[in-house]
């Protein structure tokens, strides 16, 4: 992997990132004048022009970016560029843009908003026959940065102190990192909140492995076969709200085809697995809390995970009722795992052992419970999917219930993924620090 320094300050040129970089760029809208002495033996000089530095004066051997500017007379290597910080755009105008650019070397960076973005930008970068470097910009695009070899890239950018760009990874990263790394992450909409690249990156370094857990926050997940097969993606997640959307993608285990939802993907050399390690997840949570089979369980949401939940309260013999905002997919859930559905109005929540909360509400601190939650008492486990603190645990801890915690599910099944992903098991306790 060739790797670019982005100097996106003046303080960055004492970065100790520097010495083992490839090459080390100097942004003109930062410094008014190339620094003495910048390049170390090797490594190649690139100036971005954009006003402050003269052009005449940066040595021959260093790389121009011009921009779209008119080339200029100069014995320098010329790159010329293009910025799209909106979105991406078809991969019939990306080939006819870059062929309309005028540079020994032509680089395009463009604003991913999805999984199909980033498949159009793989696809263009073995399509043009110009020397590019084509990048995707913001978190799902920094698989483009990661995947220089294989987006036939002269080189990739990195930072050494301050992110010049969405998406990038510092120097130390991307050189330890290098082209053939394994590369996991977690397909989802709005997962901001997310918590996983942390445990799974902390099960990377815990393991030896040479890995990255990315997220990837898209709106749909048109082309998330292309994407993960494209670009050599060893394994995703899924997440809310896309467990069952996912299922016209994959191979699905018996598990999985059982509960109907899947939040785990393996890439198994070009072939998509499907699995649920939700269950494990489940089942290991609540088995640290609750040793004992909960006689009446309250299952609230209809989700993917409300899925997984309603699976195995029903394989373990409790008598489970689920109710939610979505009437007709509470009625759906109901009829494939024998529950007892009943309407949010009148729920009764003080008959229950167990109410386990798989819906994502509350992550923002003000949405209101489809039951009444003030009603739950000290005889009763409180399972809340969602991790942190939430209204739903706050209440629970008042009443001194006992309480199942979102983060420790999180990192149950993600234990079961990682040793999907990788054949490694690691210890519950790095995963858990780590969230």
């Amino acid at each position: 992997m060739k790797v670019c320094a982005s100097l996106g300050s003046v303080d960055d040129i004492r970065s100790d990132e520097l010495p083992s970089a490839d090459m080390i760029e100097i942004r003109a809208d930062v410094f008014d004048a190339i620094p003495k002495n910048i390049l170390r033996k090797g490594q190649t000089g690139l100036v971005s022009f954009k006003n402050g530095i003269t052009m005449s004066v940066v040595p021959d051997d260093w790389i121009i970016d011009i921009e779209d500017a008119c080339r200029p007379d100069l014995a320098n290597k010329i790159m010329t560029s293009y910025h799209n910080f909106d979105g991406t755009p078809d991969l019939d105008e990306i080939i006819k843009m870059i062929g309309s650019m005028d540079g020994d070397i032509v680089k395009t960076a463009f604003k991913v908003n999805s999984v199909k973005d980033a498949v159009t930008l793989l696809n263009a970068s073995v399509s043009v026959r110009k020397k590019h470097v084509i990048l995707g910009m913001g978190d799902i695009g920094t698989v483009t940065r990661i995947r220089q070899r294989m987006m036939k890239n002269e080189f990739t950018f990195a930072h050494a102190g301050k992110p010049t760009a969405p998406g990038q990874l510092s120097v130390r990263e991307m050189k330890r990192l290098g082209d053939d790394c394994i590369i996991t992450g977690i397909a989802g909409s709005d997962i901001g909140y997310t918590r996983s690249p942390a445990m799974h990156d902390a099960a990377f370094e815990h393991s030896g492995i040479n890995g990255k857990y990315l997220p990837f926050d898209t709106p749909s997940l048109d082309g998330i076969d292309e994407f993960i097969i494209g670009y050599d993606i060893k394994g995703i997640n899924v997440t809310k709200p896309y467990k069952t959307d996912i299922l016209e993608y994959v191979k699905c285990d018996k598990m999985s085809e059982a509960v109907g939802a899947v939040n785990t993907v393996v890439n198994d050399r070009g072939k998509l697995k499907g699995y649920n390690t939700d269950v494990h997840g489940i089942e290991e949570a609540l088995k640290a809390v609750l040793p004992d089979t909960a006689e009446k369980a309250l299952i609230v949401g209809s989700g993917g995970a409300a899925r997984s939940c309603a699976y195995f309260l029903s394989e373990n013999g409790s008598c489970v009722t689920i109710t939610g905002r979505n009437k007709d997919a509470v009625r759906k859930i109901a009829s494939e795992f024998s529950l007892r559905p009943q309407e949010k109005e009148y729920v009764d929540i003080k008959e229950y052992d167990l109410i386990v909360n798989c819906t994502p509400l509350n992550m923002d601190g003000t949405s209101e419970y489809p039951v009444k939650i003030e009603q739950i008492n000290s005889r009763q486990t409180i399972f809340d999917m969602v991790y942190g603190r939430t209204r739903l645990t706050d209440t629970a801890e008042s009443k001194r219930c006992r309480i199942v915690r979102g983060e420790d599910m999180l990192a149950y099944q993600g234990i079961k993924a990682f040793e999907l992903f990788t054949s490694v098991r690691v210890p519950y306790e790095v995963m858990r620090a780590a969230i």
